[in-house]
């Protein structure tokens, strides 16, 4: 089960309303191989159990919810394979949402940063700025890291693999100063 950090809440929720079944251990069973996604599993788990009365016709605030999820899928344009083939440009410019140097946009599109270091709400503004959803830009950093393909390119030495970082080293390394490291960093 080492392997199953690298699945997207999307795929989870996805095989979970797949199998499930009225009781308890299905759902204990995702929630012990995901405890990452408990909460999403926790809420599909409620509403799989819910019954309706097919009878009573849907209300205006059922269409309004149904038409709110919609407009936010929508809105959610860039999907993984989208990232994956996205230039560099497209994430420099949106690091400068956050107003970091444009390493810190590279390292995010060559998925040098370990997501466990990244603060929830860093992520959520790259995201934003990349619009997508918050669920695919940790399906993309989840991937191995790649190295950029102009740069080794132009090396004078075969190029190494690149290694996962924290977020807090990206930074260092794009010369960010320390008080605006650790304002980053704390979550708040």
């Amino acid at each position: 089960m080492a392997g199953h950090t690298k699945v997207s809440a999307y795929d989870v929720l996805r095989a979970f309303a797949m199998d499930f079944e009225p009781g308890a251990s299905v759902l204990q069973r995702y929630l012990a191989q995901y405890p990452e996604h408990s909460l999403a599993l926790i809420d599909l788990s409620m509403e799989l159990s819910r019954e309706f009365d097919d009878d009573t016709p849907s209300g205006a605030a059922e269409f309004d919810l149904v038409a709110a999820g919609m407009a936010r899928l929508r809105e959610n344009k860039l999907t993984l394979q989208f990232l994956q083939a996205a230039p560099a440009k497209l994430f420099a410019d949106a690091i400068k949402v956050l107003s970091l140097p444009m390493q810190v946009g590279l390292a995010f599109r060559e998925r040098r940063i370990e997501v466990a270091t990244l603060p929830q709400r860093v992520l959520a503004k790259m995201a934003e700025a990349l619009q997508t959803s918050t669920d695919t830009l940790l399906s993309y950093l989840a991937l191995p890291p790649e190295a950029p393909q102009a740069r080794a390119r132009k090396s004078a030495v075969k190029p190494v693999t690149p290694e996962k970082v924290s977020f807090e080293r990206v930074l260092q390394d794009a010369g960010v100063d320390e008080q605006s490291i650790s304002k980053l960093l704390r979550e708040e």
